[in-house]
């Protein structure tokens, strides 16, 4: 009994079952079918949105197809439209700006073939304001460029209007001016007619006289060929002369050099007197001389006095010598400095002489190895150098042994003596000197060589103790030192030492000191030459 209750309980529970799962099945399709309604009628309306917007879609293709075939652009979409827009716009903009240069050169042009008028100038005005409005336009846009454009194109219309009246009127002014030219060109030709006759027979008369003068310059040139030729042969024969008086003087200088050498072997070299003495003031130590201004003297120069019967100057023992102090024009004054023997007196008559110095011109000199003229072993050519120019001399060469300096000048014919010291030092001087030294053997070389060439220059030897006794120089004298400076009115003050009379004036008054000096020699030798 208990296998049938079973059975119906199970019974129970799968009815129970599916009358559970049949209120789900049926509340499940309910709510599925409602949502279906309301998916269906929300489709409908979106499908009608859709054909809504689709139709306005339409509608603005449409109208943009129509802007675009109204503006012209060629581009399908919107972005390349708006660049071909934006491009043609800015061809438009040059264009435009391109009026404006256009209407300046037409008008330009019409001026300068005489087209005047205020009508032209203001059109032209016009249409430049027009141009820069249309530049200078903030916000642009189709129509406002369309009238701008509209505008610009009204007034370069007038502008040509008026240009095209102004060169009518210019052309009618051109006609009338043409018509009178005309006449005034007609006149013109028949003068340029008769001038180009009258050039004519005037270039036949030139083409005549053109041969003429060819004629004479072929005569000419064929004179100045044979004048060439005769130079030419006068320059050979120059040459030849110059060559010919060049031997013949190279002859008379070796003849020189021989009776100078012959001369010099009897160690009597004759030399020409300065000057000579016209008077003698034993009391005061002067003496007055023929020298003058005009041959080149001035005061502190010292020279030699040779007897009036010496028979070879200066070669002979000289008698003194005398310092210049006061050069006139037609006489000089100078002291005695040094009387060689008491017993032999300077004299009227006896022989002025210098070594250095010469009226015609100044004696040059060469001077060749040491110079010691106090023999101290110590070379003095400066010292030397000094006297010979306060002499009046000049020093053209130099050739100084190595401790002394270097070579200088250059030994020619000019030079009258050269000078040699060939006495030794009276004391032994020890240095760095030696005569085996490299540079006493080039010094020696140049020394020869320089005695050689002087010799066969003919200039002629004089020893440096005998120039020294003619410059005045004794051997108790102190060496001066180098003149750095001087002061020239106190040096004229003492070569004026003695005036004319005590009322003389100071040299600070009236004429320069030098000058009255010279008008006012001293006292002592106002006297005649004969006295």
């Amino acid at each position: 009994m208990a296998a049938p209750s079973n059975e119906s309980q199970g019974l129970k529970i799968a009815v129970a079952a599916f009358v559970s799962l049949t209120v789900i099945l049926a509340v499940t399709c309910y709510f599925l079918y409602s949502s279906y309604d309301k998916a269906v009628a929300q489709e409908a309306a979106a499908q009608e949105k859709v054909r809504n917007a689709q139709k306005i879609a339409a509608d603005l293709q449409n109208e943009r197809d129509e802007y675009r075939k109204s503006i012209g652009t060629r581009a399908e979409e919107i972005d390349p439209a708006k660049a071909e827009i934006k491009a043609e716009q800015k061809k438009l903009d040059e264009k435009v700006i391109g009026i404006q240069a256009k209407v300046d050169a037409v008008v330009a042009k019409a001026q300068q073939s005489g087209v005047t008028g205020p009508d032209v100038d203001q059109a032209k005005n016009t249409v430049k304001r027009l141009v820069q409005e249309y530049t200078t336009e903030p916000n642009k846009t189709f129509l406002s460029t369309t009238s701008r454009l509209a505008d610009i194109l009204e007034n370069v219309e007038v502008e040509m209007t008026a240009l095209s009246m102004a060169l009518s009127q210019t052309k009618r002014k051109l006609e009338a001016s043409n018509s009178i030219s005309q006449e005034s060109i007609n006149a013109q030709t028949e003068a340029t007619k008769k001038a180009q006759a009258d050039l004519q027979a005037e270039h036949d008369d030139h083409v005549t006289q053109r041969g003429d003068l060819l004629k004479k310059v072929d005569q000419y040139q064929t004179e100045i060929n044979n004048q060439a030729n005769q130079i030419a042969t006068l320059t050979t024969q120059i040459r030849q002369n110059k060559e010919d008086s060049d031997k013949r003087i190279e002859q008379l200088l070796l003849q020189i050099r021989d009776l100078r050498e012959q001369v010099s072997k009897n160690e009597v070299v004759l030399d020409v007197p300065d000057g000579y003495v016209t008077y003698v003031d034993n009391l005061k130590g002067e003496i007055r001389t023929n020298l003058t201004r005009s041959t080149g003297l001035r005061p502190q120069m010292s020279m030699t006095i040779f007897d009036k019967n010496s028979p070879g100057i200066p070669t002979e023992k000289p008698k003194g010598t005398i310092e210049f102090i006061w050069v006139g024009d037609s006489y000089s004054i100078a002291r005695i400095t040094e009387t060689k023997s008491p017993i032999r007196p300077i004299s009227v008559g006896d022989i002025v002489y210098s070594a250095a110095w010469s009226p015609n011109e100044p004696m040059r000199f060469a001077l060749v190895g040491k110079m010691d003229m106090n023999r101290d072993g110590k070379d003095d050519r400066e010292d030397l150098k000094r006297m010979i120019r306060a002499a009046g001399g000049i020093v053209d060469y130099d050739l100084p042994p190595p401790e002394a300096g270097k070579e200088s000048g250059k030994l020619t014919a000019k030079d009258t003596w050269y000078i040699l010291d060939e006495r030794m030092p009276l004391r032994e001087v020890f240095g760095k000197y030696k005569e085996e030294s490299t540079e006493n053997k080039e010094f020696l070389q140049k020394k020869s060589e320089a005695q050689r060439e002087a010799r066969l220059n003919g200039v002629r030897l004089l020893p440096l103790e005998r120039l020294l006794s003619y410059l005045g120089w004794r051997f108790t004298a102190p060496v001066e030192g180098r003149v750095e400076a001087y002061d020239a009115n106190s040096m004229k003050t003492l070569t004026r030492a003695r005036q004319a009379g005590a009322g003389a004036k100071p040299a600070g008054e009236g004429a320069p000191a030098e000058k009255k000096a010279e008008d006012n020699p001293p006292d002592a030798m106002d006297k005649p030459d004969n006295q």
